[in-house]
């Protein structure tokens, strides 16, 4: 008789059962929300991009003063060793989300004093969930601004990928109390628009993609959305989204690295263009599936029950 799959994570260098995998409740990722994180995915079981979600994850934890006692390339090695031991368990539809992370280390009060821990660095995976999105990708995210803002820079590092995102909740608790099933945009502290808790935002106006320059995620989603509209010669800027853009966008598209794409159908109730998925979404899916060599409206729509 075969044995059930069982799923493994890679935990301070070594494997486990992903059911064994945890942080102890005296980190400070616990006990602070004090941790970077990272994001990747595979396409076909091969991880995409990588060594660039690496990169940015080394970059964020040294940018934030957080200890990293593994470098790069075990790093890489790990990831390729987890997806490589998962993906035994996948259907050849299904696909993998890779998470990176790391912690601040051990909080001393709860340790008599003692300080030596180096956190938790951990590497895991996940079935990407592609039915919870089959209904926002065929009819559109219902958005809602909350009255939660987004975090300023100088409170705290939003370009960075931490998992300190206590705020976000707030928001998607309050956008869903007034529309159930919708998702909250924040705005930053002057009312301009900045990102949802789990995407990247754009608005097209007259034919041009408008992304947020400041006070947001550096998204990697974004910069293949970017890329995506160079190779189309779909202009593509960086700048400051006033919220009254919204009213006169043709549409409205998030990115983010699980799902890739997902149309906007309406932001406070108001329909954004016709409600539904625009040509430069249908364009960006298209060149996406392209690139990374998936088609992703069948992923996503027919993707196995």
């Amino acid at each position: 008789m075969d044995q059930p799959f069982s799923p493994v994570a890679w935990i301070n260098g070594c494997l486990c059962p992903f059911e064994n995998a945890s942080v102890p409740i005296w980190d400070l990722g616990v006990v602070a929300g004090a941790s970077v994180t990272e994001m990747a995915r595979t396409f076909r079981h091969i991880p995409f991009r990588l060594d660039q979600h690496l990169e940015r994850f080394v970059q964020s934890v040294k940018g934030l003063g957080m200890p990293l006692p593994w470098d790069f390339s075990v790093l890489r090695e790990a990831a390729h060793q987890v997806v490589a031991e998962n993906c035994g368990g996948l259907s050849p539809e299904a696909d993998l989300g890779l998470v990176v992370f790391q912690t601040a280390g051990v909080n001393p009060t709860y340790l008599q004093g003692d300080s030596s821990g180096k956190g938790t660095t951990a590497v895991h995976t996940f079935p990407l969930p592609f039915g919870t999105w089959k209904f926002s990708f065929e009819n559109g995210v219902r958005l809602r601004i909350p009255s939660v803002r987004q975090i300023p820079e100088e409170c705290l590092p939003v370009h960075y990928k931490i998992r300190n995102r206590l705020h976000w909740w707030l928001a998607d608790q309050e956008a869903a109390s007034k529309e159930a099933g919708s998702k909250a945009l924040l705005l930053d502290l002057k009312g301009n628009v900045a990102e949802t808790s789990t995407s990247c935002f754009f608005a097209v106006c007259k034919g041009e993609v408008l992304s947020a320059d400041s006070g947001v995620l550096n998204s990697m989603s974004r910069r293949i959305v970017e890329e995506l509209c160079q190779s189309l010669q779909i202009p593509f800027r960086r700048t400051t989204i006033a919220r009254s853009i919204l009213d006169d966008a043709e549409e409205c598209f998030l990115s983010s690295t699980p799902v890739c794409l997902l149309p906007v159908s309406s932001i406070d109730g108001s329909p954004v263009g016709t409600g539904r998925p625009g040509p430069v979404f249908n364009h960006l899916v298209n060149a996406w599936s392209d690139l990374c060599g998936v088609d992703l409206r069948s992923q996503i729509l027919h993707c196995p029950k």
